[in-house]
């Protein structure tokens, strides 16, 4: 599993990836700064169902995009970089 990790000015939010997405969240996040809004499906950590989030691009200032094991039963909902 793959997570998306976006920065902005006093926020961050961490998502898991829906699988066969990462090529698409891959262009998206060449988009930072830009005025431009993305759509991007993710795993929402309460209820493991995937989920659109739109992200307005001008307001993020990095964001990382990083292989990663399954989450254990151990980290909890928001995994371990919440």
């Amino acid at each position: 599993m793959a997570y998306l990790l976006l920065y902005g000015n006093g926020w961050t939010q961490r998502w898991a990836i829906a699988p066969g997405t990462e090529d698409h969240i891959r262009t998206e996040i060449a988009k930072i700064g830009t005025p431009s809004t993305g759509q991007l499906t993710v795993v929402d950590p309460g209820s493991d169902s995937e989920v659109t989030l739109w992200v307005a691009w001008a307001l993020v200032a990095a964001a990382v995009m990083l292989d990663g094991a399954s989450r254990s039963a151990e980290e909890g909902p928001s995994g371990q970089y919440a």
